[in-house]
């Protein structure tokens, strides 16, 4: 237990050197791009700090996580406490695991993360840099949800609010409701129509001269539960921005109209399993490190191992954009890498104790 925690503590501080410094730098370098667009508000600074922080660990969290296990490994051997380690008896995998479940703990946090609004981070910043977030509206966006065919003139995701809404509710095929309202605004769960022209029609009443449609006026109406404002982005950006959770609503939205939602998957691809090539890799990694610093170019190894890194995590960065860019098919381009490279890296493991 105290070798666990021994390790980890090490590993921990190098992680936390390096996320520290890609992510000030990330913040500095988005700092000088909008300087002259920088708010005079210090809440609304401080607002964008906090958001562009968070939109960071988008890069800096995987990187930090990888590199940090470089040179925690390179530190460890040119101080010879993984060479005592390995005299006291202690195997490969054992020194790994601490490691292995500190990256993996602190990963599995991140694909929480991506479940959340978190990953509207980037938009939110963005929209107080530029002092107005109308211009991310979407407009003349037309879907079925439910029962019920919807039809946005604008939507403003970041809002949460919609004008010229039009709903034709259906039963059995028929129309049986019209809604419209020139403002909505999405709330607990539900969009909340103002004054809203409600028209019931009665498919059973057809005869001649027979009033078959009833028209009220609602001064606030609530429908379409849970149909968030985000899920819209799937249907009309080409790279759309949603959470784990709104895109699990797309697809299931997307397989009652029975269409395909290639698009979702990759998002879901993107979120859930690129983030675990850092485990896998850092097992790579742990592998091709010596037993005893002499046994190889410590300057050399390290610079291989850190190119290494940046061409995986750039590898699934990229095809993770173009899957959903819709520029490769999301299988062929996500899960054949990553299933490579799992293969390798649990081959890498199981041979780890062999390797001098």
């Amino acid at each position: 237990m105290r070798a666990f925690l021994f390790i980890g503590k090490n590993y921990l501080k190098f992680f936390l050197i390096i996320f520290l410094g890609l992510e000030f730098f990330f913040m500095g370098a988005d700092t000088i791009k909008y300087a002259d667009k920088l708010p005079d508000s210090a809440n609304l600074l401080i607002l964008f700090f906090f958001y562009d922080a968070l939109y960071a660990l988008n890069y800096t969290l995987p990187l930090s996580l990888v590199l940090g296990s470089i040179l925690f490994y390179i530190n460890f051997l040119k101080s010879s406490q993984l060479s005592a380690l390995l005299a006291l008896g202690y195997s490969r995998s054992k020194i790994l695991s601490p490691v292995l479940f500190i990256s993996l703990l602190i990963t599995l946090g991140y694909i929480g993360l991506n479940a959340t609004p978190f990953v509207y981070a980037q938009e939110k910043a963005e929209v107080i840099v530029n002092k107005n977030a109308l211009q991310n509206a979407q407009e003349d966006i037309f879907v079925k949800y439910n029962n019920n065919y919807v039809y946005f003139q604008k939507v403003f995701p970041l809002l949460n609010k919609a004008e010229g809404i039009k709903v034709f509710e259906l039963k059995n095929d028929e129309l049986t409701k019209f809604i419209q309202s020139d403002k909505a605004t999405y709330t607990r769960g539900y969009w909340v129509l103002e004054n809203a022209e409600v028209i019931s029609i009665d498919n059973h009443r057809f005869s001649f001269n027979e009033d078959v449609l009833e028209q009220n006026k609602v001064k606030e109406l609530m429908i379409l539960h849970n149909f968030r404002p985000k899920v819209l982005d799937t249907f009309s950006k080409d790279r759309p921005t949603v959470s784990i959770i709104d895109a699990i609503t797309s697809a299931k939205i997307l397989i009652s109209q029975k269409l395909d939602f290639e698009k979702v998957r990759a998002i879901l691809y993107s979120f859930i399993l690129i983030p675990l090539f850092v485990p896998l890799c850092i097992i790579i990694i742990a592998s091709y490190i010596p037993s005893l610093a002499r046994y190889g170019n410590l300057a050399l190894l390290t610079f291989g191992l850190v190119i290494f890194s940046l061409m995986i995590w750039g590898i699934f960065f990229s095809i993770s954009k173009f899957s959903i860019g819709g520029i490769i098919h999301p299988e062929a381009g996500v899960l054949i890498p990553f299933g490579i490279l799992f293969i390798a890296s649990i081959i890498r493991y199981f041979r780890m104790n062999s390797y001098q």
